[in-house]
């Protein structure tokens, strides 16, 4: 029998099904679909009923062709949540972290408690999108969602719900939320109460490797199963990621790519202090027990949201077109990934050109220098946050491992070898999946720890090395970086 991973990401989802065999792990995707948010009365929302619906498509797949099934994990992106009533009921679909609801409650919020007290507190670095202002954001509308409201569930606990029945809040997943006591291993109360938020609302916290319980009868009925166990895995797709990371080193700087990209280390326990707070690092929850100091960079989500523009102009390019034109293309202009003007996706590349021009840099025309703009550009941020990280932890690391779908593309793996000028090993491409099966096997007692399933990986994948190059000086790209950030902020 196997386990089923379903990995939802901010732009696609999977069903993923893994075995271990002869010290590998071995995965075949099964389902694959988009998970694309609906815009409705000038909000962004999760079509959540979809999503499941494609859960229940996956299963009967697996059903037609005759895969038995021991476990279920799930993982998703981060901060965002459902609303159940006191009839477990979703109250509606969950609001999309790009939302415009927060524009306000992030400084409201800082009326209840000072910025440098709520990151003292949480860990966590006030992103505008964290679920705590969203929640704010609920509190001070005109609706009465949060009055009907007698829990909140985080997107995979409430996709374990939709499942089980069962309501539980996994540890990873509720970090993102800047609501968690790490000192306790619980909800914040006390903040949560200072900010005004229902206490109530929060259900127990468990950790990776729980079983929640089995596939509730009514959907097993329905779609013909076994009795199948549902699993907490890193709830947080990224925690996932990190658990198949193949090091045999104990420090590393990991780099999650995908629609963001994640830049951090493993640490033993919540680090917050002023070197942290300027590189604006966050403490997220890890597996094995560790913390992950990190940030959160706008990501790959740039390049696709080009790609959306150029497709909606009539230009047929695809990523692998976009990577050829990227590799024979130069351009000297930088922007800032992280700043607000890039959030919203509409019209990626007038906006970057728009950067460029108000910077008084050379404008990006052709696709291959825009990616080139964009590629550097997050290099320059990553090698600004490894800085960042190794003086707040005062450690030196040697060797950054990557994974993920941006690995796929070797130009941007050189380019942050060549811009950081440490060694990049890459590998797996399919990290989430593979960690949250790992996870799902610790949890059913069939490998012992992280430390075993780090060892899997690395006999299951294909390893890549990228060696920076001598002749790429990123030295005076990386001083007009910095200049950009000072100008911009």
């Amino acid at each position: 029998m196997k386990m089923l991973a379903f990995d939802f990401g901010a732009s696609s989802g999977r069903g993923i099904l893994g075995e271990l065999r002869d010290n590998k792990i071995i995965l075949h995707e099964v389902h694959r679909f988009d998970n694309e948010p609906v815009k409705f009365m000038n909000h962004i929302q999760w079509d959540f009923l979809r999503l499941v619906h494609e859960m229940k498509t996956c299963l009967l797949l697996c059903k037609v062709n005759h895969e038995r099934i021991k476990s279920i994990g799930i993982d998703t992106w981060g901060v965002d949540y459902g609303l159940l009533d006191g009839d477990g009921e979703l109250i509606s679909n969950p609001f999309h972290y790009r939302d415009n609801r927060t524009d306000t409650t992030v400084e409201a919020c800082f009326k209840s408690i000072p910025q440098d007290e709520l990151i003292n507190k949480s860990g966590l670095h006030c992103n505008r999108y964290n679920t705590i202002y969203q929640l704010l954001a609920e509190k001070y509308s005109a609706s009465h969602r949060l009055l009907h409201a007698k829990t909140m569930l985080l997107m995979p606990d409430l996709f374990n719900y939709a499942l089980t029945g069962i309501m539980k809040a996994e540890y990873t997943i509720a970090t993102t939320t800047q609501l968690y006591d790490y000192k306790k291993d619980d909800w914040h109360y006390a903040l949560i109460k200072r900010v005004g938020l229902p206490t109530g609302l929060f259900p127990e916290i468990i950790h990776p490797g729980h079983v929640i319980g089995p596939v509730k009868a009514p959907l097993r009925e329905e779609l013909h199963l076994e009795t199948c166990q549902v699993v907490s895995v890193g709830s947080h797709d990224t925690s996932s990621a990190i658990a198949a990371v193949p090091a045999l080193e104990d420090d590393f700087i990991f780099i999650a790519t995908g629609t963001w990209v994640m830049v951090g280390v493993e640490n033993e326990e919540l680090l917050v202090n002023d070197i942290t707070k300027a590189y604006e690092l966050s403490n997220e929850g890890g597996v094995g027990g560790k913390v992950n100091l990190l940030k959160n960079i706008m990501g790959l989500w740039l390049m696709q949201a080009c790609r959306r523009q150029w497709q909606q102009d009539g230009h047929a390019v695809g990523f692998e077109d976009m990577v050829k034109e990227g590799l024979e293309a130069t351009t000297s202009a930088i922007i800032y990934p992280d700043d607000p003007c890039f959030y919203a996706p509409d019209n990626m590349p007038n906006k970057i050109k728009q950067f460029c021009q108000d910077t008084h840099q050379k404008v990006p025309e052709t696709f291959g220098e825009m990616v080139r703009v964009i590629e550097e550009s997050l290099a320059l941020c990553i090698k600004h946050t490894i800085k960042g990280i190794e003086k707040a932890t005062k450690k030196a690391y040697n060797t950054i491992h990557m994974f993920g779908g941006g690995i796929q593309d070797p130009l941007f793996c050189q380019i942050v070898a060549n811009a950081t000028g440490k060694l990049v090993i890459t590998g797996p491409k399919e990290a989430t999946a593979m960690g949250n099966i790992l996870l799902q096997a610790i949890g059913l007692g069939e490998i012992k720890d992280i430390k075993e399933g780090r060892e899997i990986v690395r006999h299951s994948i294909e390893i890549k090395k990228y060696i920076p190059d001598p002749q790429a000086d990123f030295r005076e790209k990386y001083t007009k970086y910095l200049t950009i950030i000072r100008e911009t902020s």
